[in-house]
């Protein structure tokens, strides 16, 4: 009988949605974004970069992707496409506006859109292809104004974006045409310089009831969210939707095999090991960037970083890790089944040893840890069932137990 621990219930199938884009839909009437972020203020240079998608059945009206500051000459921000399907920067007053040519966004298709502003001049791309430039050297944007928002302007005039929006990133850097064309048929995993507000809007799944979903994350640091105005959050509009198709940037998914012990190249992140040869499913408790199977076979590692979920390729392991096959030996677990209290012998004595005791949910309900002993009384105090035992002593073994609660 195989002594690893595994779970049926999650299989690798789960950890792939987290690779799929979603993208907000906005209805364009009364749906946006107020994010917590000031966004790049003074003359400093920035970048601002989104994927849109114009709805076919858009009026002939200006549609706001962003927008923040003040309504005042060279104060705003406005991000938007016309109501001629131009994409334009607006700072307002003299100097203060830039644009491309007419039916340069073409409704109902993904676009990747861009704005630079470098050294008081300004730049519009559009799928990674320069569409505009002109003076913006009246651009000043003063503190204490309206934060960030997305799909409207800031007060002072209404004007709702009427589609989808996906990955809408803000840089205090001026990027080159080369950076924006290198990195935006991706999402980022590893954080670049310079990136101060990356919003995935993808919290949510397509089409279905999010209604429970009430704010948006941002990915660079927990500070600067954005509350959820006007969307109604369930159905085909107004709500999460099918995004552009955008690759993983920045995370490792390589994973080593040294000896029978298993080791993700990615560091820093999440991890979860899985059977390859059960479907796939979670091992419960083997959440850390190594991993030592009790039993041959095939294996691999979901690694999560920065909202990213990558899968490694199935590892075969035909030889056992020597110290994790011979600490699991030395364990034996009485009574089992167990009523209330069970002993861990571990036959030789640990400056410290771990206990976790976990459902059979993969839900960790004990955690306790002792000194210097060679054996453990655990009170098991939860109903009936099938419960696991995850032993780890400070010089790194680690062994599963499985035992029946009556």
């Amino acid at each position: 009988m195989k002594k690893k621990l595994l779970l049926f219930a999650l299989t690798a199938g789960f950890f792939s949605i987290a690779n799929a884009q979603t993208a907000l839909n906005f209805d364009g009437t009364n749906d946006y974004i107020q994010t917590t972020s000031q966004g790049v203020l003074g003359t400093s240079n920035r970048t601002f970069e989104a994927w849109v998608y114009v709805s076919p059945t858009a009026s002939a009206s200006n549609l706001c992707i962003s927008d923040y500051g003040v309504n005042a000459s060279g104060s705003r921000n406005t991000f938007l496409v016309t109501g001629t399907r131009a994409l334009s920067f607006v700072s307002g007053g003299t100097n203060g506006n830039i644009s491309s040519n007419a039916n340069d966004i073409t409704p109902g298709v993904w676009t990747h859109v861009a704005f630079v502003l470098d050294s008081g001049t300004g730049y519009l791309y559009i799928d990674g292809l320069q569409v505009g430039t002109g003076n913006l050297s009246g651009v000043n944007t003063p503190t204490g104004n309206e934060m960030i928002k997305i799909g409207n302007r800031v007060t002072g005039s209404n004007i709702y974006f009427n589609g989808s929006i996906a990955d809408f990133r803000v840089w205090n850097v001026a990027r080159t045409q080369i950076e924006i064309q290198n990195d935006m048929d991706a999402q980022y995993c590893s954080l670049p310089t310079g990136l101060v507000d990356y919003y995935k809007l993808n919290e949510g799944a397509a089409n279905v009831d999010n209604s429970i979903i009430t704010s948006i994350n941002d990915i660079v640091g927990t500070t600067d969210t954005g509350t959820l105005n006007g969307f109604t959050l369930t159905g085909t509009a107004s709500n999460y939707v099918t995004g552009p198709n955008l690759a993983l940037n920045g995370i490792d998914n390589g994973a080593t095999n040294n000896n029978g012990i298993l080791t993700a190249t990615q560091t820093g992140a999440t991890y979860q090991w899985v059977d390859c040869d059960n479907g796939n499913a979670i091992i419960s408790g083997e959440n850390a960037q190594t991993f030592s199977p009790t039993a041959n076979g095939n294996y691999a590692v979901n690694v999560t970083l920065n909202g990213c979920t990558v899968v490694s390729n199935c590892i075969q392991v035909t030889t056992l890790s020597s110290s994790s096959f011979d600490f699991d030996n030395k364990i034996t677990i009485y009574p089992n089944p167990v009523t209330s209290i069970f002993n861990l012998n571990l036959e030789e004595t640990y400056e410290s040893v771990s206990v976790k005791v976990i459902n059979s949910l993969g839900q960790v309900v004990v955690t306790q840890s002792y000194s210097n002993t060679n054996q453990v009384l655990q009170e098991i105090d939860f109903g009936s069932g099938v419960y696991f035992v995850e032993i780890t002593t400070n010089t790194g073994e680690k062994a599963v137990k499985r035992i029946i609660k009556q």
